[in-house]
């Protein structure tokens, strides 16, 4: 790949990685130094997260109804200012009223370029390996957290947690620059330029080997069993995706307190590896093979972390069971474009992702009440095994579905 197509896929990576990699998942490195600053509980500096999701989720379902070829520049442009005022409002906050706001405003911008915009772009510009483009550039919602969260905490322990958030603000300016720089566009014909892939395209659609099921711009309806088996999905993924973030509170409930610095860092990097592996997969043998496979090392990995055997056997697990999160991103975005075709994409995925935004809500506040009825994780593993089996399961009734609706 290169020239243009390299250029815009850079530019996607970075839009994913300011709205959700820098904006979203280094957020939990402020919040004791924050209530610890302003004299308030934890948990009312975390609820700037929950503010954030809720404004974001609004902002990405309307993004497809004004995204133009025109607007999109002032979109970007827009969430950008969005996302870096509302970071340093932030920073000079005082109060956390002050921050409530500086949320909402973090917020507004960020679901303006999150996956919604980003998706719907990439299934425009990239149809060979459009698995794995999408993976790499999903991928990039969690490297931040891999690669920022030492250097923040750096950063917060010597200079302050005021100063690292100033810095939080300066790199989503830097991370977004190339998408307001570098003139994307929606589609490559705008830029006289074909699809990325698109010669083979033909030929693997004239042996009938397409990765997209249904190309046609028929009636779109959301009162239909296809929408409501991906409605299921949605949801069955995103309640399983918050726990990873809990593996540090996990290990030091089984006795392994030893391994609460390292998990963390352990379980993102399954974040990465996964959207990029899945792609790959995807690409090679399609997304409910990918999905199903994915929803089948986790549910294995579960399994082993309900055993809590060694230290090893814990890292290695939460390493797997973070494919997860490839499913709740990248298998989110192709079972989306192969049940309803890329003509309905931009309807059916903002209302797919504002519903996944609430039960993602929805389970941080399940898991935490789980573990306070419970006194431990293990309730926590037993429902995430049963989710990941009914994933398995409703991914193989909505692909025989849409088969039976196709033919």
């Amino acid at each position: 790949m290169k020239g243009k197509y390299l250029s815009v896929l850079i530019a996607l990576c970075g839009l994913a990685s300011a709205s959700t990699g820098i904006c979203i998942n280094t957020g939990g490195l402020f919040y004791k130094p924050i209530a610890s600053d302003l004299n308030v509980g934890i948990g009312a500096v975390s609820l700037t997260m929950t503010i954030l999701t809720v404004a974001s989720s609004f902002t990405a379902l309307i993004v497809p109804r004004i995204l133009k070829e025109k607007t999109l520049k002032p979109i970007i442009l827009t969430s950008m200012v969005l996302i870096a005022a509302g970071t340093f409002l932030m920073a000079i906050a005082h109060s956390t009223w002050v921050l409530y706001i500086a949320s909402v405003l973090r917020g507004l911008g960020s679901g303006m370029t999150s996956f919604v915009l980003v998706t719907s772009i990439l299934n425009n510009w990239y149809y060979k390996q459009h698995g794995l483009i999408t993976s790499i550039a999903l991928s990039f919602s969690g490297i931040p957290g891999v690669i920022l969260s030492p250097i923040l905490t750096s950063l917060i322990n010597s200079q302050g947690w005021r100063f690292a958030m100033m810095t939080v603000a300066a790199l989503v300016v830097v991370m977004m620059l190339p998408g307001v720089l570098w003139g994307v566009t929606i589609r490559p014909e705008t830029q006289s330029l074909e699809p990325y892939g698109y010669a083979d395209f033909l030929k693997e659609k004239e042996k009938g080997n397409i990765r997209v099921i249904r190309t046609d711009q028929s009636d779109f309806s959301y009162l239909t069993k296809e929408f409501f088996l991906a409605v299921m999905f949605m949801i069955l993924v995103c309640i399983a995706a918050p726990f990873p973030n809990y593996m540090p509170a996990f290990a030091e409930s089984v006795n392994l307190a030893s391994i609460t610095g390292i998990i963390l860092s352990v379980t993102l990097a399954g974040n990465i590896l996964s959207k990029i592996f899945f792609g790959m997969i995807c690409d090679r043998f399609g997304a409910r093979i990918s999905i199903v496979m994915f929803a089948g090392i986790s549910l294995t990995a579960l399994l082993v972390l309900l055993w809590h055997g060694n230290a090893f056997a814990v890292l290695a697990a939460a390493l797997l069971f973070n494919f997860t999160a490839a499913n709740s991103s990248v298998g989110v975005s192709i079972i989306t474009s192969d049940l309803f075709g890329e003509a309905n994409y931009s309807k059916a995925y903002p209302m797919l992702s504002f519903i996944g935004s609430y039960a993602m809500a929805f389970s941080s506040a399940l898991i935490g009440f789980l573990y306070d009825a419970a006194g431990s994780y293990t309730p926590v593993l037993m429902l995430v095994v049963v989710i990941q089996a009914l994933v398995i399961a409703v991914t193989l009734l909505a692909y025989q579905t849409k088969h039976a609706v196709s033919s």
